[in-house]
């Protein structure tokens, strides 16, 4: 690995009490040696269309995580499409997928003509289990997308299993999980037919925005790398459909200078976890996940996401909003969740998922990152003491949200909406009730 050069004030945190501290604010290693490199870029006008740095990126990648095959891609989010499309299933298949997931993961799904069956995750770990994808298999089902979060590894070993005992395919949205290994050590990357990363600016390993598809079967590599140029496979010639998402090289270069820095990443990363757990193991209501995998050396902790349960003295949207008016802004994942989103909401009224609905109320992420000091850490753990002694004598007292201006309407619209879904659900409680009842 390179060394980082000189450290930008992302990894040298400013002690300013009153600064705001977000989520996901961008990780910078190297900011002088990527300045050198747009200049090399600049100077030989090679832009895009797999240029050297895109190349030396997958490569890298590769060696990093033991993997065959690495294609570079414009986000995430078009990784996932591609993978799917590359994969030639029956237009109308259901696909498994974990509801307590970033939309775009379902998107993904129904962009290529795929039906998203929702499943429930499990308490502790949040993540897709076997059982719950046991509980959703049909006979129109053709895959599982396994959603690893927070830094920890999905059971990758049960999944596969599964799947193949049911000739399903199997992916992996490893958009939270680079640098993630299983209980046998094992990088993320290596599992299922194939893995997507995100390299957007919030995430651990990062770009300005990219994605990384990652598996060890050589033709669906080489499928799935002619479909992101168009489906060019030679001078003049088109070897069938594709698209452009092709990851520039500027996006590349940046890439390649964090990647020489991930292991300092990992280690902020790791050490800010431990911080927060030292910090808010006294804390009444505070379940904080990290904790449970501090021993788990596969788990990077990429995200300090915490449990306000009920026997903290206020709800976690009433704590989120007192944590904003001292500037910290944490974010509740992944609210509402999506079978509870748009377009999916009306297909799935009478879903219920009781693990991920629990986690929709009860999950706040806390800022963590080369941006957050230890005293940062304290002010924040500080202020959630604060706030659990003086207390909201009223839990259902509405709460104020600050939402921008400009998304105030589509706010608006989403709360009538979800306001409709849970007098519908309701009904459906009512009678099943009342059916209960007569028998």
């Amino acid at each position: 690995m390179q060394s980082l050069g000189k450290q930008s004030c992302e990894t040298r945190p400013q002690k300013n009490s009153t600064r705001a501290l977000v989520v996901g604010r961008p990780n910078v290693v190297d900011e002088e040696g990527f300045l050198e490199d747009v200049k090399k870029i600049i100077d030989t006008r090679l832009f895009t269309n797999c240029g050297p740095y895109s190349e030396q990126l997958e490569k890298n990648i590769e060696e990093y995580l033991g993997v065959k095959h690495c294609v570079a891609v414009s986000n995430a989010t078009v990784g996932l499409e591609l993978v799917m499309r590359a994969l030639d299933l029956e237009p109308g298949s259901e696909v498994i997928v974990p509801s307590y997931t970033f939309i775009a993961t379902v998107h993904a799904i129904k962009s290529c003509g795929l039906v998203p069956r929702f499943c429930d995750v499990d308490a502790k770990t949040h993540l897709i289990t076997v059982d719950h994808v046991s509980a959703c298999l049909s006979p129109k089902t053709a895959a599982i997308i396994g959603v690893h979060l927070w830094g920890l590894c999905c059971g990758v070993e049960g999944l596969t299993i599964l799947a193949e005992a049911h000739n399903l395919i199997l992916l992996f949205d490893a958009a939270h999980a680079f640098g993630s290994r299983n209980t046998e050590g094992v990088a993320v990357g290596n599992f299922g037919k194939a893995e997507v990363f995100s390299m957007h600016a919030t995430k651990l390993f990062n770009s300005f925005e990219g994605g990384l598809i990652t598996t060890n079967d050589r033709d669906f590599a080489l499928k799935v790398s002619r479909m992101r140029n168009f489906g060019i496979c030679g001078q003049d010639v088109i070897g069938g459909w594709g698209t452009n998402v092709k990851l520039s090289e500027v996006h590349a270069a940046f890439a390649l200078r964090q990647l020489n820095g991930i292991e300092k990443l990992l280690r902020i990363y790791g050490d800010n976890a431990s911080a927060y757990c030292d910090e808010l193991k006294e804390v009444v209501g505070i379940d904080i996940w990290n904790e449970r995998y501090l021993s788990h050396e596969g788990c990077t902790h990429s995200y300090i996401c915490v449990e306000v349960t009920d026997d903290f003295s206020m709800t976690r949207d009433q704590l989120m909003a007192e944590l904003r008016k001292e500037s910290v802004y944490g974010k509740r994942y992944f609210y509402p969740g999506a079978h509870r989103c748009k377009p999916y909401a009306s297909e799935h009224i009478k879903t219920l998922l009781p693990n991920t609905e629990r986690l929709c109320t009860q999950v706040l992420v806390l800022p963590t990152g080369t941006c957050i000091s230890s005293e940062d850490i304290q002010r924040i753990v500080s202020l959630i003491k604060q706030i659990y002694a003086t207390g909201v004598p009223d839990r259902l007292a509405p709460v104020e949200i600050v939402i921008d201006e400009s998304s105030k309407s589509v706010r608006l619209s989403a709360l009538e909406q979800e306001r409709s879904l849970l007098l519908e659900r309701l009904k459906c409680c009512d009678m099943e009730i009342e059916s209960l009842n007569k028998k």
